[in-house]
């Protein structure tokens, strides 16, 4: 995906962005949710989903870097309550979250 920024009257391109999320933030790409029946040809309309609130961290604040709890890759559950930011990165849907609202690392036993 291709950025412009103009800055006095120039148009400049910006390539490989990175996003640095700041201080207690969580920058995450929420998990895919199946909308087939498992074992059948069967497909859940969105209306009847119920939402998971799970995602995989992207990128992680500073301060959140320095708590040590929570770093790139894991695959977390955030409130539901919670109320993210989201954001195009890379032309993918991001969510952009508090520390905060996160509940638990999911990991493999």
């Amino acid at each position: 995906m291709n950025l412009y920024l103009m800055i006095n009257q120039k148009i400049i391109k910006m390539k490989n962005l990175i996003v640095k999320p700041i201080g207690k933030k969580v920058l995450i790409k929420t998990a895919e949710q199946s909308r087939f029946v498992p074992g059948t040809n069967i497909i859940i309309p969105d209306t009847a989903l119920e939402k998971e609130y799970k995602g995989i961290v992207i990128a992680v604040g500073k301060d959140v870097i320095e708590a040590g709890e929570i770093k790139v890759g894991d695959l977390i559950q955030y409130a539901d309550y919670s109320v993210p930011t989201e954001m195009k990165h890379n032309g993918e849907k991001h969510l952009l979250i508090n520390v905060g609202d996160v509940f638990a690392v999911i990991e493999e036993a």
